[in-house]
Formats: C-alpha cells, structure tokens, sequence
C-alpha cells in the first residue's frame, strides 16, 4: 500500500493526493495548501515560482 510522504501511515492509493511534478503522496490529513489548489507540493511551486521570475512568465 502506498504511504504518505509526511507521517507514513499507509492509505489506499484513492485517499492520497499527489503532486503532479514529483509524484509525493500525502494523505488529507498532511496535505499542504498548494497540494489541494494548485496540484503540486511546496517544493515544486517553488520551483516553479523561481521559473516564474526568472523568464518573466506571469
């Protein structure tokens, strides 16, 4: 069984969210903010923030 990538508890794969990006699950619980609006976990949007900026994107 997959497990969330914060507290590593196991969850069947339809209770966990995943970040498009780099793939880390997390269950509801642990889920970050960007996760459940955006897609992607904060670590990638910050990636993407720092493209953002870099090449002027808006």
């Amino acid at each position: 069984m997959p497990k969330c990538s914060v507290c590593g508890r196991e969850f069947r794969e339809d209770q966990l969210l995943r970040c498009y990006d780099c793939g880390r699950a997390y269950c509801e619980e642990c889920a970050p903010r960007t996760i459940k609006e955006l897609g992607v976990c904060p670590d990638c949007e910050e990636v993407f923030e720092a493209e953002e900026d870099y090449w002027g994107w808006e």
